[in-house]
C-alpha cells in the first residue's frame, strides 16, 4: 500500500467521522418551564416558546406549547449548553427567564436533565398615562442653575420651554482631556418636601417587560442629590465613579416627588414619578455636560400610580431615541 493510498484512507475515516458528528448534532437538552403570578400561584394556559440552537449557527429551533394546569410546559431537542425561554398570556406582562446554562453531557443527555426554570407573569393592573421620556440633552449652561419641567420634557425658560422647574441641575466640570475629567451636577428641587427615593426593581420582577414596583411610595423623600462622574487617567482603566455601580443601572433608580404643597402638616398637593436606572453625566463631546436619564411622571396631583400605558405618553413629538420601550 503506498503511502498516498494510506493518507487518503486516513481522510476518509475522518471525514465519516465528521459527517457522523455533524448528523448527531449537539445533545439533547430537557426543559420544564413553570409559570407563576406575583403571588406564586400556576397560571396555566400561558404560552410558553423554547429556543433549542441549532448546530454551528446562531438561529434558534423554538418549541412552542401552552402550560397545563400546573403551570408546566416541557419540551427536549438538540441544543448547544444554552437554554432561552420566555412566557405570555393575555391580561399578563410578557416575561422570560435568565439563560438556562447546561453542563457535561451524559449519554448524549445535556446535565441537569430536565431542571425547572420558573418565569414570572405580573398581571397588568390599570395602567395610566403618563409624561415619559429618555432624556438625553445638554446642561444650558455650567455653574448655574438650570430647571427642567418634567411634564413638558424641556429645560425651563430661558432655555426651553418648560414652565415649572421640577428639576434643577446644577452642572460643574474640570476637564483636562478625554481621559482626565471630573464633571457633576447637584440636583435640587423648588419645594421643601421635594425628593427622591431610591428604589430597586423587585426579584422576581427583572426579567418582565414590567419590572418596577406599580406606585410611588408616600414618604422617605430626601433632596438634594449629587450625580458625579470622575476619570482620572489614563494607561490602565478608565474607572467612573457614578451614582449606581454599572452593573446595576437596570436595578435601581428613584421614585421622585415635586411641586409637593402642605397645610397644616398635611400633603394637599404633589405629583409622583420615577427615574429608571440611574442618572448619566458625561463631559466628553461637549462644552457643558450630557445629561440622562428615563422618567416617568404622573401629572394627577397625589396619584401615585406609575403603571405607565404605553399607547398614552403625554409628551408628544418624541422620536424613537426619545420614547421609552418599557411600561
Amino acid at each position: 500500500m503506498t503511502m498516498k493510498t494510506k493518507i487518503l484512507i486516513c481522510l476518509g475515516a475522518l471525514l465519516a467521522v465528521g459527517a457522523a458528528v455533524q448528523q448527531v448534532g449537539w445533545p439533547l437538552a430537557k426543559m420544564t418551564v413553570r409559570v407563576v403570578d406575583e403571588d406564586g400561584k400556576p397560571v396555566s394556559k400561558a404560552k410558553v416558546k423554547i429556543g433549542f440552537r441549532e448546530k454551528l449557527s446562531d438561529r434558534y429551533a423554538r418549541a412552542f406549547g401552552e402550560t397545563n394546569t400546573e403551570g408546566e410546559f416541557t419540551a427536549e431537542g438538540h441544543s448547544d449548553k444554552r437554554l432561552l425561554s420566555g412566557a405570555s398570556k393575555d391580561g399578563y406582562y410578557d416575561s422570560s427567564s435568565p439563560s438556562t446554562i447546561f453542563k457535561d453531557p451524559v449519554l448524549g443527555k445535556w446535565q441537569p436533565w430536565s431542571p425547572v426554570e420558573e418565569i414570572v407573569l405580573r398581571p397588568i393592573g390599570k395602567p395610566v398615562p403618563l409624561a415619559a421620556k429618555q432624556v438625553q440633552t445638554q446642561a444650558p449652561v455650567l455653574d448655574q442653575p438650570c430647571g427642567y419641567d418634567l411634564e413638558k420634557g424641556d429645560w425651563v425658560a430661558p432655555f426651553g420651554k418648560g414652565v415649572n422647574a421640577d428639576l434643577t441641575f446644577k452642572a460643574r466640570r474640570d476637564y483636562k482631556d478625554w481621559s482626565n475629567f471630573t464633571v457633576e451636577a447637584e440636583v435640587t428641587f423648588s419645594q421643601t418636601l421635594d425628593g427622591f427615593v431610591r428604589m430597586k426593581a423587585p426579584a422576581y420582577a427583572r426579567n418582565s417587560a414590567f419590572g418596577w414596583e406599580r406606585s410611588a411610595p408616600e414618604t422617605g423623600y430626601t433632596a438634594p442629590h449629587l450625580v458625579r462622574f470622575v476619570l482620572r487617567d489614563t494607561k490602565t482603566h478608565l474607572v467612573p465613579e457614578r451614582t449606581f455601580a454599572t452593573d446595576k443601572d437596570r436595578e435601581e433608580g428613584y421614585f421622585f416627588r415635586v411641586r409637593t404643597v402642605e397645610k397644616n402638616g398635611r400633603i394637599i398637593s404633589a405629583n409622583y414619578g420615577k427615574i429608571t436606572g440611574d442618572i448619566g453625566i458625561e463631559a466628553r463631546n461637549t462644552k457643558t455636560c450630557l445629561i440622562t436619564f428615563t422618567y416617568y411622571f404622573n401629572p394627577t396631583s397625589l396619584d401615585r400610580n406609575l403603571e405607565w400605558d404605553q399607547k398614552r405618553n403625554l409628551i408628544e413629538g418624541l422620536n424613537h431615541e426619545q420614547s421609552p420601550r418599557e411600561p
